[in-house]
């Protein structure tokens, strides 16, 4: 996960892993108000990126854990968060970060994956693996992409292995030994432009122009859409969230 650069040309690409909801101005917020009722006080976050995500939960004053497999991504992290009490950075995989935390006897109240289960060929062991790391009744909270339909060559070339059902995330979070809270589409409103542009059209690049029509108008209405709905309109993205029991 990646944050926007607000000072490059509006009519630049945004390659990788620069996902186009990442403006932390209007849409981080966005993403964030969907699970905020499910924080806790000790969180983790693993692909923390830039450290957007990070930051803000820092801000909000929660004791935060960051892992983040790219140096050159962790660099950035420690310039955006200033030395603090509540936050740790981890340099490595997810893996190897869940056997330090074991190691340590460390639990969480919530473990956050935004726009990062994708990017893991072994989702099963990652569930596990997370499980294991939440304190009973904490929180595993996923925010993933959906609708297979929908899978294009940009998903394949910033690194995604699948995009997810809803009976997949159930049974993940049940093989993992975890209960299911809430398992909801989001952002009816993307569909169609992403099925034309990315799927039809098979654009390879996401535009800094494109960007800003997102943050500003297909992420706020798909807000409006979720509140209404409930979250059971069809989406692009699924919301889960799973408490261990």
């Amino acid at each position: 996960m990646k944050s926007e650069n607000s000072a490059s040309p509006a009519n630049s690409t945004v390659t990788g892993e620069d996902k186009y909801f990442y403006n932390e101005e209007h849409g981080l917020p966005v993403i964030m108000h969907l699970f905020d009722q499910y924080f806790g006080e000790k969180i983790l976050e693993v692909g923390a990126g830039t450290g957007a995500v990070a930051k803000y939960l820092v801000d909000l004053g929660l004791n935060v854990t960051a892992v983040e497999p790219e140096a050159s991504l962790a660099r950035q992290i420690e310039n955006l968060i200033p030395l603090a009490d509540n936050f740790r950075l981890l340099v490595g995989n997810s893996q190897t970060a869940y056997a330090q935390f074991e190691s340590e006897g460390q639990k969480f109240d919530a473990i956050l994956y935004v726009s990062v289960l994708e990017h893991i060929f072994d989702d099963q062991g990652e569930f596990r693996s997370a499980a294991a790391s939440l304190n009973v009744g904490g929180k595993l909270l996923i925010f993933v992409p959906a609708l297979e339909f929908l899978f294009s060559r940009i998903d394949a070339e910033t690194g995604h292995f699948r995009r997810y059902t809803k009976s997949r995330l159930k049974s993940l979070a049940g093989e993992a030994g975890l209960k299911v809270v809430s398992l909801k589409y989001f952002e009816t409103v993307g569909i169609i432009p992403y099925l034309i542009i990315y799927k039809f059209m098979r654009r390879r690049e996401i535009t800094k122009s494109s960007t800003g029509l997102y943050n500003n108008l297909v992420l706020p209405l798909s807000r409006i859409v979720y509140r209404l709905s409930r979250g059971r309109l069809l989406g692009k993205n699924l919301v889960l969230v799973a408490q261990k029991i």
